[in-house]
């Protein structure tokens, strides 16, 4: 698509075909009409017989190529799709939503990572915009707190009581984590959604990328916000960045730092452009104008069947 103003292009490449028709009317207006093309190959004297014997008839101005291809030039304006946005649209709320995945293993929250990694969901909330955002906890297990909604205070709160007594089991299993967010997400009908895993890493193995592409392959995004520890945990794996990057690269998004501001303000980048490239979702959004061009196109074609009357 290609906006101009107020006015969207659904389909611009038929843009192209307009200048092509115009170019074709002038081509055959002036080069092949009348009898230039006798003129060429024809002596004059030749051709002063031949029109005295009613076998060539005189040039004349013949407008029809350059009507024909004004119509054919509006039809292409018309099919390249002219839309405005639709005031009367539904809204899609949960198209675009958003799901934080927060790691609440003993290693982050027995290592001094707990406090950045509640700031950094407490900023990911905060950056979200219109996007709904859902909240799930892991460890060993994963437990949702909050579907996909609008009201974000009400998930500060949540975030801002959590301890390291918030989870009942240990362990850190992200493969499950993800595994809930794509089943909380498909059954909110989110389309274009992305997934933020805030963790120091812990976790991630074999089981984790795989979900981690096929959900990229259903269209979701996976980034990562990167905890780094104060003080690992005795006999807890130490924080570690790589794990994260293959699970982002795997997942089409991107690792930010806990305390990056503006990459966690980049992970929140809005999707809903992607989402408009369905044609069902296009449709929705946009009222498309070109049907009423083809009108405008008959115009032109309607001069071409004068009756001519021989004098």
């Amino acid at each position: 698509m290609i906006a101009l103003a107020d006015v969207t292009f659904l389909r611009p490449l038929w843009l192209l075909a307009a200048p092509l028709s115009l170019l074709a009317g002038w081509l055959v207006a002036t080069r092949l009409g009348g009898d230039g093309r006798w003129r060429r190959i024809m002596d004059a004297d030749l051709m002063v017989a031949m029109r005295r014997l009613g076998h060539l008839t005189e040039a004349r101005d013949d407008r029809e190529p350059w009507l024909i291809a004004i119509a054919a030039a509006i039809a292409a304006f018309a099919l390249s799709g002219p839309a405005i946005r639709d005031p009367d649209a539904p809204v899609l709320r949960n198209l675009d939503a958003v799901m934080i995945l927060m790691d609440l293993s003993p290693s982050l929250t027995e290592g001094a990572g707990l406090d950045d990694a509640q700031a950094a969901v407490s900023r990911l909330i905060d950056i979200q915009g219109t996007r709904p955002i859902a909240l799930a906890v892991y460890a060993a297990e994963s437990f949702l707190v909050s579907v996909p909604t609008e009201d974000p205070a009400a998930l500060q709160t949540v975030v801002a009581v959590m301890d390291p007594a918030t989870m009942p089991v240990g362990g850190s299993r992200p493969d499950r984590a993800l595994d809930l967010a794509r089943q909380t997400l498909d059954d909110a009908g989110a389309t274009q959604p992305d997934i933020v895993l805030v963790s120091d890493g812990g976790g991630i193995g074999p089981n984790a990328l795989d979900r981690a592409r096929q959900m990229a392959a259903a269209g979701m995004r996976i980034s990562a916000v990167f905890v780094a520890q104060d003080r690992p945990p005795y006999g807890a794996t130490p924080a570690n960045r790589e794990p994260l990057v293959a699970l982002t690269d795997a997942g089409g998004g991107m690792t930010v730092s806990a305390i990056d501001l503006a990459g966690l303000e980049a992970i929140m980048t809005d999707r809903r452009g992607d989402a408009a490239a369905d044609p069902a979702v296009r449709n929705l959004r946009y009222r498309d104008l070109g049907r009423w061009l083809l009108i405008l196109a008959l115009v032109p074609l309607a001069f071409t069947f004068r009756r001519r009357v021989e004098a």
